[in-house]
């Protein structure tokens, strides 16, 4: 038996309970009152008194090595989602509507288990060790809080997983550069002159100016933006009238950006209001547009990487770490850090069609195998977090 296995022995029990207890009260963005609370009850068990509260429902924890040294981070995002949980797992959702269907119990948990496994080998490392318990991570974008407060100034590195069941348990995927798309939002509202739909004359229509709006907006990203740099435009909602016969004098229209270049995004930031206003004035109609920059792009760093592939492949094989070759055009605000200090995000592989582990994230029905997951999680952080506090 190795040295983790040891540990992991002494502190699996609280650590799958943790996640249990997560999971069975799932809390949206700025609402993880109870997820804090158990937290924080578990850091005073283990004697962790270094800790505070930090974007209202967050936990910030250090641990210190034996002397000073290099400063790392990790950070587990605790928000559930709005889903109604049908997984048939014995300590389900005990709120209806709520659910932990992105796997963020495991991500708490497995950041939890390698504060615990770090008490178990203090003396065995120099430095220190942030966690941040972050919340909203679905929503709002809690990490920014982290980071404009000012709790990584200090920090030389940050870790972070994000469960992943495209890939079969008991692997990792992981990817340099950029490995996550921003995600900017968008709100068009146009507003024309309501008129009977016999009479188009009269009035201006706002229907029609919007259809053309979302025409022009899908012909951007092909004829404007750089075709080597790939981006998304996507129109989530189209909203006006409540008659099939009246024009109605105003339409709202929602939408998301998605990109992996910091000068692809600020272009359409720029271009998708001055589009939406221009269509406006030809038109006749009055057009304003709510452009909101929400996350930025998750880049990787390459050392990072090579440190967390490096013990990973001794944990699990080397036929196990997978080199991604294509980016994701989902968004994390894991991205507000590593934008600030060297970090990197791998995907644990949760796929298992044996335990039913096979359901995407935002699932109903998504769940993973707790003690092989977590376990893997744990160790892979906390050999990564050893490896880099030596160099």
């Amino acid at each position: 038996m190795n040295q983790f296995d040891e540990i992991w022995l002494k502190i699996r029990e609280e650590v799958i309970l943790l996640r249990r207890d997560i999971h069975q009260w799932p809390e949206i963005a700025f609402e993880e009152h109870k997820s804090q609370e158990k937290i924080i009850e578990l850091l005073k068990r283990h004697g962790v008194n270094n800790y505070e509260t930090v974007a209202k429902t967050g936990v910030l924890a250090t641990i210190n090595g034996k002397s000073s040294g290099t400063q790392v981070a990790i950070r587990a995002d605790i928000d559930a989602l709005m889903v109604e949980e049908n997984t048939g797992l014995s300590f389900e959702s005990n709120r209806d509507g709520y659910m932990h269907a992105c796997g963020h119990d495991g991500h708490t948990a497995i950041a939890m288990g390698v504060l615990l496994a770090l008490l178990e080998s203090k003396e065995e490392f120099d430095g220190k060790v942030k966690f941040i318990f972050q919340p909203a991570e679905e929503r709002i974008g809690g990490a920014r809080h982290f980071v404009e407060g000012g709790y990584v100034d200090d920090v030389s590195a940050i870790l972070a997983l994000h469960l992943w069941p495209s890939l079969p348990q008991g692997s990792i995927g992981i990817k340099d550069g950029a490995f996550m798309a921003s995600n900017d939002y968008f709100q068009i509202d146009i507003k024309g002159k309501s008129t009977h739909g016999a009479r188009p004359n009269e009035g201006i229509d706002s229907i029609y100016v919007g259809a053309k709006i979302v025409e022009e907006l899908k012909t951007l990203v092909s004829r404007e933006a750089n075709p080597v740099k790939p981006a998304v435009i996507s129109i989530g909602s189209f909203n006006g009238g409540n008659s099939y016969n009246i024009i109605p004098e105003t339409v709202s229209i929602q939408g998301t950006v998605r990109s992996l270049d910091k000068g692809v995004r600020e272009f359409l930031g720029r271009r998708i209001p001055e589009i939406c206003k221009g269509i406006g004035m030809i038109y006749g109609a009055d057009v304003e547009v709510n452009y909101i920059y929400q996350y930025p792009v998750t880049f990787n760093h390459s050392k990072v990487n090579d440190v967390i592939s490096m013990e990973a492949q001794k944990i699990l094989g080397s036929d196990k770490v997978v080199r991604l070759e294509e980016p994701l055009m989902i968004s994390e605000d894991f991205s507000f850090f590593t934008e600030k200090i060297p970090g990197a995000m791998f995907l644990l592989g949760t796929y298992n069609e044996e335990k039913d582990c096979i359901y995407p994230l935002h699932h109903s029905k998504f769940k993973f195998d707790e003690e092989i997951t977590i376990k893997n999680g744990v160790n892979i952080i906390y050999n990564s977090i050893i490896n880099m506090l030596k160099k």
